[in-house]
């Protein structure tokens, strides 16, 4: 009996499955967190984008069409979920003053809004809830 105590047969693939559960988590994790703040920057970028075009006094049509087209293909054609503070945007008369370009995260397609969550294996999800808004001053 004693001798069959003392055996390790098996050890190793216990410990093996123990370490690669662990490194499955981080390796997950890291993707997932990659893929989301990839698309918080990218979106950003497209906000800032939109407020330049913004800030020189462009249409809202412009403004869309700047913020589809820096989005590297998260935002589709035609995007409309987007305000403009001050909602005349720029003028002759606010020359100087602060243009503000917002994407609300509810107005985003769902795609995009799900790689907002983050999903790592055995834990819970972590949803992020992103400022998505660019600022340029009026020309």
């Amino acid at each position: 009996m004693r001798l069959r105590l003392q055996q390790e047969n098996g050890a190793a693939a216990v410990e093996f499955a123990i370490v690669v559960s662990l490194l499955v988590m981080l390796v997950f994790g890291v993707l997932e967190f990659g893929v989301s703040f990839w698309q918080v920057q990218n979106l950003r970028a497209a906000t800032r984008e939109g407020a330049r075009v913004a800030a020189v006094r462009g249409t809202p049509s412009q403004i869309a069409d700047a913020l589809v087209n820096a989005s590297s293909g998260s935002l589709p054609s035609g995007f409309t979920g987007f305000t403009l503070s001050p909602a005349t945007g720029c003028t002759s008369q606010t020359v100087g003053q602060e243009v503000t370009v917002t994407i609300q995260n509810a107005t985003l397609p769902s795609s995009v809004q799900d790689a907002f969550a983050i999903n790592i294996p055995f834990v819970p999800a972590i949803a992020t809830n992103p400022t998505l808004s660019g600022t340029f001053r009026c020309e």
